[in-house]
């Protein structure tokens, strides 16, 4: 009996392994696939920026990741490091500064400060924090080990 059990949860496990290695179906049938890369801004490894895939098919989840220190990310979709939807999608990469002090005065009212703090200054050209500015896109493709590598270029504009 007890060892039925262990075989159950063992083929469960193998299921659902293959399954993930696939790289198919989210939650709701949309297949992903891996996706990885790195961002750099002038050549230079860009931490803790935001990535997003938008797939150009409407209603599809998009895929979102946070670059470490090497600029290195992984996309999730509907887990962790499961991947991007297939097929075209837009990117936009986003990363702004702290957010500038508040006066004193309003500083210590925390709950008022934290719905007053504004976004800090970008550190990289705001063109790449939306799709439709960033010209960036990639094609996932359906079980391949997607690399999608960006050097973002420009000037900053205060």
């Amino acid at each position: 009996m007890k060892l039925g059990r262990l075989r159950a949860g063992a083929l469960l496990g193998l299921a659902l392994l293959a399954a993930g290695s696939s790289g198919c179906g989210g939650p709701k049938g949309v297949p992903v696939a891996k996706v990885r890369g790195t961002v750099t801004y002038r050549g230079k490894p860009v931490a803790k920026a935001s990535v997003s895939f938008i797939p150009e098919t409407p209603g599809t989840v998009p895929a979102l990741a946070t670059t470490d220190e090497n600029g290195a990310y992984s996309l999730s979709t509907y887990g962790t490091g499961d991947g991007a939807p297939v097929g075209p999608c837009r990117v936009a990469i986003s990363l702004t500064g702290p957010s500038p002090p508040l006066p004193e005065h309003l500083a210590k009212a925390e709950a008022a400060a934290e719905t007053l703090r504004m976004p800090g200054k970008p550190l990289i050209p705001k063109a790449y924090f939306s799709p439709e500015t960033s010209r960036l896109k990639a094609d996932v493709v359906a079980g391949k080990n997607n690399v999608f590598d960006f050097d973002l270029q420009g000037d900053l504009v205060p």
